[in-house]
């Protein structure tokens, strides 16, 4: 066995540029075991072999060089098995965010899908079970800023609690959907799944509704009001009560601005008919 090697027989062995050895060199994390002073050769000893797939290693799993040339300078046992633990939880956390990243990104591509779908949505009768619901009020109801604000606390309160399925609930007052050109919000609320339970909370009760989704721009969703509203009129509906609106988190990009899937429900009661 050979004891020293040149650096471009340690950079095949390694599958790496020779470059990337002179960078090591420069920042101290692979430091040749002998350089000779008449030419600078670098010539490398069998065990940096090995140091040299280590460090591949390291950056592989997202060590950064600075990360990495403080572990060349540990001498001890005890604190290679401290470093290389903490690296490990690091490691264990930066997986966790990707898994979170990749779930985020899936849920706005199953949105996109269904957006983009070609099948009609069409009006139901529904009915709607008891709700329990945390709301946080809004000032400005049309206040695009305090509007976000709320969305992101609602969102905390969920992730505070354990919720892993964010739904959140708006309720829309009938007489203001036409009364602007923005539907007001006046409230933000956070659907509390079964077994669960915040300080707080209001119970909606459950209602005969109509529901109809809506699956476009956010700045369309009077025209899905429209629908409901013919729906209600062609079968001699009565409107009776405020309107929910429930939604995920997910929010995607658009050609006309931004949207997302919201599932839109008025409680209704039948007239009642005059006997001839």
């Amino acid at each position: 066995m050979k004891n020293r090697y040149k650096i471009s027989e340690l950079a095949k062995i390694g599958d790496v540029s020779k470059q990337t050895l002179i960078f090591y060199h420069k920042k101290g994390i692979l430091i040749p075991e002998y350089i000779d002073s008449t030419n600078g050769y670098r010539f490398y000893s069998n065990s940096q072999i090995w140091d040299l797939f280590f460090i591949i290693t390291l950056k592989e799993a997202g060590f950064s060089l600075e990360e990495i040339k403080e572990y060349t300078k540990v001498k001890t046992t005890l604190k290679s098995l401290e470093f290389l633990e903490e690296k490990v939880v690091d490691i264990d956390k930066k997986i966790e965010e990707l898994k979170k990243s990749r779930n985020s990104i899936q849920e706005k591509i199953l949105c996109l899908k269904e957006m983009s779908s070609n099948l009609e949505e069409k009006v139901q009768l529904v009915e709607v079970k008891d709700m329990k619901v945390c709301f946080i009020k809004i000032k400005n109801p049309l206040d695009e800023k305090e509007i976000a604000e709320t969305y992101g606390k609602v969102q905390r309160l969920g992730n505070k609690n354990g919720i892993k399925e964010i739904l959140y609930i708006t309720k829309v007052k009938q007489k203001d959907i036409y009364e602007n050109s923005e539907i007001p919000i006046s409230e933000i609320g956070l659907l509390i799944p079964e077994g669960c339970s915040i300080k707080g909370e209001e119970l909606i009760e459950g209602k005969k509704c109509v529901m109809l989704r809506h699956k476009a721009t956010f700045d369309m969703i009077k025209l899905t009001y429209e629908n409901l509203h013919r729906f209600i009129k062609e079968n001699e509906f009565q409107i009776a009560g405020d309107s929910i609106e429930i939604g995920n988190e997910v929010i995607v990009p658009l050609e006309n601005g931004v949207g997302g899937i919201v599932d839109i429900y008025i409680p209704i009661k039948e007239l009642k008919k005059t006997k001839n």
